[in-house]
């Protein structure tokens, strides 16, 4: 759809020309060689440090950057990227990577940011950072050496902010045949970075015709004085990303303009180099080019002209056709993408909710077989206490009956100890009696051979006698 937008617009240029009365074909291509005797200076391309132009209008911004970007652009001043982390800030939807400078320089890190800037989802394109000390056509290789035209999604970008050794004219001279070259190798205009002063004063309306990549630091958006519209605005260059350990610059598209304004497929205008029409269109004529006055039309010419035009109407209609056709069918692919997209989120939406649903049941199962397992325990448990319970109960019993028995035994040997003693008491008592008896009858003997005095104290003396045996036996 690009290319015959492109096509129209190269038609339209052509037809200006005819009507304002100067053929396309009196436009002398310029010379843009005249520059490249320009000694080399290497020792500048080895320059690792971005040299920042002096005309960038800088102000005071918070930090970190709070303001809505869309992109990034990035050199080896930020050191090893943690692009996982950079890939989750949802803003982020390009990366600019730093990739030549010079006729020599390449960026150390430019293939590691390539692949995982690639790896991790993020559109990426490169950029090269023009320097006044080199031939252009020798930068330009270094460029596409390092470049690959299979490995970008976005438009090249040509960073021009210096201009040391070299009048207004030769920059933009050298600036317009690198962007030639990348027409002819890549298939694409590249995006002119720079800042807006840099451009007013310097590249001017001569590259109105290339995207424009503006780089000016400011709360207010730029504004050029040749009212050039511009695609992205770099507006700081203190912002902080997570998973970049330093301040990085920050862009965001102009109001209307999106991602697909520097898509690379989507620009491309095929390999045919294009001609200086457009800078004279624009009032900007390169170096050593003389517009000559076109003669007066004869009534011969002006019949052509006007079946030319209607001719070019004509073309202009069927590629207005073919954009509307190709329009549409860029949006049904977009719907039935949309479609497609829709339905594979619904899948996985559904996948995730029935893995969800399994992991649920597997966790209740889980807690369920624990409950279960716990409730024998806590059984298996109240059985063990209740059988020690048991167990210390017939320990308890079977004391209690051992000490009943010890007891009997005693309260047994005791009573048959009284029953010895009182045996033994009453053995001693009748052998006392015994003794008794044969005492009294000794003296009842002898008492009767004695007078009636003695007899008499022989009586009392026997009478106290019975009395101490018995307080004795009573003893006893």
């Amino acid at each position: 759809m690009h290319r015959h937008i492109h096509l129209l617009i190269i038609i339209l240029i052509f037809a200006m020309a005819f009507t304002i009365g100067k053929p396309a074909h009196a436009v002398a291509a310029a010379s843009l060689t005249s520059v490249q005797v320009v000694p080399d200076d290497d020792d500048k391309d080895k320059e690792k440090d971005k040299e920042k132009d002096q005309d960038k209008e800088k102000v005071d911004e918070p930090r970190p950057e709070t303001r809505h970007y869309d992109g990034i652009d990035i050199s080896d001043h930020q050191k090893r990227i943690d692009w996982p982390e950079v890939a989750k800030d949802k803003n982020i939807k390009y990366v600019y990577i730093k990739a030549t400078e010079g006729a020599t320089y390449v960026s150390n890190l430019y293939r590691y940011n390539l692949e995982n800037a690639h790896k991790h989802g993020i559109k990426v394109g490169s950029y090269h950072f023009l320097r006044t000390g080199s031939r252009i056509r020798d930068q330009f290789d270094n460029f596409k050496r390092v470049v690959k035209k299979n490995e970008q999604d976005l438009l090249p970008v040509i960073d021009v902010e210096v201009r040391q050794g070299w009048t207004n004219q030769q920059l933009r001279d050298s600036v317009k045949l690198f962007a030639d070259l990348v027409e002819e190798h890549y298939g694409c205009r590249p995006l002119i970075y720079t800042s807006s002063s840099f451009y007013d004063n310097i590249l001017g309306r001569s590259f109105n015709i290339y995207p424009l990549f503006i780089a000016r630091y400011s709360a207010s958006q730029p504004t050029l004085k040749s009212g050039n519209d511009w695609v992205m605005w770099q507006f700081s260059e203190r912002g902080r990303i997570r998973g970049i350990s330093t301040n990085v610059d920050l862009s965001c598209f102009n109001k209307g303009r999106s991602l697909s304004d520097i898509m690379i497929r989507s620009q491309r205008i095929g390999q045919k180099k294009r001609t200086n029409t457009d800078l004279v269109e624009n009032q900007e004529k390169p170096s050593g080019v003389k517009v000559k006055e076109a003669p007066a039309m004869s009534k011969q010419q002006e019949k052509e002209l006007k079946k030319k035009q209607e001719k070019e109407q004509k073309a202009r209609e069927r590629a207005q056709k073919l954009a509307q056709e190709e329009a549409q069918k860029k949006a049904e692919q977009e719907r039935k993408q949309k479609e497609k997209e829709q339905k594979q989120k619904e899948k996985e939406k559904k996948q995730k909710q029935e893995q969800a649903a399994k992991e649920k049941e597997l966790q209740k199962r889980a807690a369920d077989q624990k409950a279960e397992q716990q409730k024998k325990a806590e059984q298996q448990k109240k059985q063990q206490t209740e059988q020690q319970k048991k167990q210390q109960q017939q320990a308890e019993q079977q004391k209690k009956a051992e000490q009943q028995k010890q007891q009997e035994r005693k309260d047994r040997a005791q009573k048959a100890q009284q029953q010895q003693q009182k045996q033994q008491s009453e053995q001693q008592k009748k052998k006392q009696e015994q003794q008794d008896k044969l005492k009294q009858q000794k003296q009842q003997s002898q008492t009767q051979n004695l007078p009636t005095r003695t007899r008499a104290n022989a009586h009392s003396s026997q009478q106290k006698d019975k009395k101490t045996n018995k307080s004795s036996a009573d003893n006893d």
